[in-house]
């Protein structure tokens, strides 16, 4: 067994045994109000029900809201609001309910499954750090560091995104939450892209990338970047891109093809309220729209213009590439635009954005929105478990975080100085 590979093994036990030990002490977390939603999807599926076709056994529904094993005060109290509920997941992970109220019926299952796939995303984080990065600590960093440190430093970031990322365990296994199981299959589906292993850049990752897409939706935005590295390293480009694009897609029909109708209209919904209602929950535009009511819409759309212009300029300028623009986009939508996010699916933009900022070598960024992401996720997991969860201050995080990230494009983008700018990284497959 080679050193990756035993890195690999402790990586994903460490993980898994630090979230299973906190599984069995906090038992009273099997009360949380999305835990009843998916709990509500996953019997609507062990019964033969369409969870997105709310006139399917209506009766059944009915039955199934007023269950006292499963009842939340929020969920249930009308039909209408229930049917909404249990229908606000994708059809794989809907499905990925269904599977794990079959088997076992019981809360604590859900947790101890979203535990095991957040293990896997760690492993994947850990491999993208020591595979796919060639992580040189910044000078002021290296200074401070002891020798012994200063080796392992690349393993110390690795860690905190993934095994013990205190935001990761926060928002996954204290609250349990499977968005650790979607940002798996994203990141899953960019690191096979990268491969010169035909099977693994041509059939895996795009295989990866259907599956993500029927989970979170939000994979549809890593799609071009992963056919783009799937491509580069395949010397039959046309062929390629054809092979690539059918796998992914068939693989997203089969999930979500018998749905259709129904997804485009929960979808339409959804999109609806997260655009054009009211900020909330973690969202970076809450405390603004608070302090600054006539104008916060406007301020909104001008920082969007000018992050999506600013990526655009620093990409033709050479000074970001396909990889960091990428991973912009993602920020932007699901970070800035998105106004009724909570910090689990927000915390898919924020490691995905950082972990291709270490593959694009662009390491003073990546360190200094590592660290300030690391500290913040230590301070919100013990507030929330001595003092309660207060998603006001992620969305305070998050708005600081962006536009940090936002004056450090900047920098990159127009420093003509090159001491002031890192050079950006190309790749290729391994």
């Amino acid at each position: 067994m080679n050193y990756n590979s035993k890195i690999y093994i402790w990586t994903f036990l460490i993980a898994l045994s630090v979230r299973f030990l906190f599984i069995v002490c906090t038992p009273d977390k099997t009360r949380e109000t999305d835990l009843h939603i998916y709990r509500d999807a996953g019997q609507l599926v062990v019964n033969g029900v369409n969870p997105y076709n709310f006139n399917d056994n209506i009766n059944l529904r009915q039955q199934l809201r007023t269950d006292s094993d499963n009842f939340d005060e929020y969920v249930c109290s009308d039909q209408e609001k229930w049917d909404y509920y249990s229908s606000s997941n994708l059809p794989l992970a809907t499905l990925l309910f269904g599977g794990i109220e079959y088997c076992f019926r019981s809360p604590n299952a859900y947790r101890y499954f979203f535990s095991f796939f957040d293990s896997l995303l760690a492993v994947v984080i850990m491999a993208f750090v020591i595979n796919k990065w060639n992580y040189k600590i910044p000078d002021r960093i290296r200074s401070l560091l002891p020798a012994k440190l200063q080796q392992h430093f690349p393993l110390l970031i690795g860690l905190s995104l993934g095994a013990l990322s205190p935001v990761l365990f926060l928002w996954g296994t204290y609250i349990p939450e499977p968005k650790g199981t979607g940002l798996f299959l994203i990141l899953s589906a960019i690191y096979f892209s990268t491969s010169s292993n035909r099977k693994l850049s041509m059939i895996v990752s795009p295989a990866l990338l259907g599956f993500s897409v029927a989970f979170i939706g939000l994979g549809a935005f890593i799609a071009p970047l992963c056919l783009y590295y799937a491509c580069n390293n395949n010397e039959q480009k046309i062929g390629s891109i054809a092979l690539y694009i059918f796998i992914s897609l068939l693989v997203c029909a089969l999930c979500l093809a018998p749905f259709l109708s129904e997804l485009i209209e929960m979808m339409s919904r959804r999109m609806t309220l997260a655009v054009d209602d009211i900020p909330q929950h973690g969202s970076m535009w809450a405390v603004i729209s608070k302090i600054l009511p006539p104008t916060w819409l406007i301020i909104k759309k001008i920082f969007m213009l000018l992050f999506a212009g600013i990526s655009i300029i620093g990409f033709l300028k050479k000074r970001l590439n396909v990889t960091v623009l990428s991973a912009n986009l993602l920020f932007l939508f699901t970070s800035i635009y998105l106004m009724n996010g909570s910090m689990d699916r927000m915390n898919i933009s924020i490691v995905t954005l950082i972990i291709l900022l270490g593959f694009s070598n662009l390491f003073r960024m990546t360190t200094l929105l590592w660290f300030v992401y690391l500290v913040y996720g230590f301070f919100s997991c013990l507030y929330s478990y001595f003092l309660g969860l207060r998603q006001d201050f992620d969305g305070i995080f998050v708005l600081l975080f962006s536009i940090l990230y936002f004056v450090l494009l900047i920098i990159q983008t127009f420093a003509k100085k090159s001491s002031y700018y890192e050079t950006i990284g190309s790749y290729s497959g391994s």
